[in-house]
């Protein structure tokens, strides 16, 4: 029966100080990226100033403030506004959290696949375009105001 490792260590006590200190080594960094990724909150305000967003590193929203001039606007630009700059913010944690995570298990592992994956499918640019173009749809007559329902899954109803 021959040695497993033989070849490869030279001196057991000197392989095991190499892999203790390995060990230290990847625990220091695994704690730093959670601090990091702990501290890891993203604040997005809009370009008008009218929406603020706070998302927490999963995206998850955590803060929303409206300025007087969002009370100026109809519900639909308003949500539209909240959903870009909302989706902004959410994609910048995630692109952190990337950061964070690649510097402990590097760029091409599985792990940063599920966060990039979890991240806004269009960069915020065409997501704001796609968003405009919906606030400008058909209009009825019941004023902006009135009946709002918000968004859900079935669109405004009215």
């Amino acid at each position: 029966m021959s040695e497993p490792f033989a070849g490869n260590i030279r001196d057991p006590h000197e392989w095991m100080r190499e892999q203790e200190q390995r060990t230290a080594t990847l625990l220091a960094k695994a704690q730093d990226a959670q601090a990091r990724l702990a501290e890891n909150s993203v604040t997005r305000t809009s370009q008008d100033q009218a929406v603020t967003v706070s998302v927490n590193p999963g995206g998850g929203m955590t803060a929303l403030s409206l300025s007087p001039a969002a009370g100026r606007m109809g519900h639909r630009q308003l949500a539209s506004l909240i959903l870009t700059t909302y989706n902004q913010a959410a994609r910048q944690a995630a692109e952190q959290t990337m950061e964070i995570m690649s510097s402990l298990v590097g760029q091409d592992s599985e792990a940063l696949d599920i966060v990039r994956r979890s991240m806004p499918e269009l960069p915020a640019t065409e997501q704001e375009e796609r968003l405009d173009g919906f606030g400008r749809g058909a209009r009825t007559e019941i004023d902006d105001e009135e009946g709002f329902q918000g968004f859900s899954d079935g669109g405004d109803r009215r």
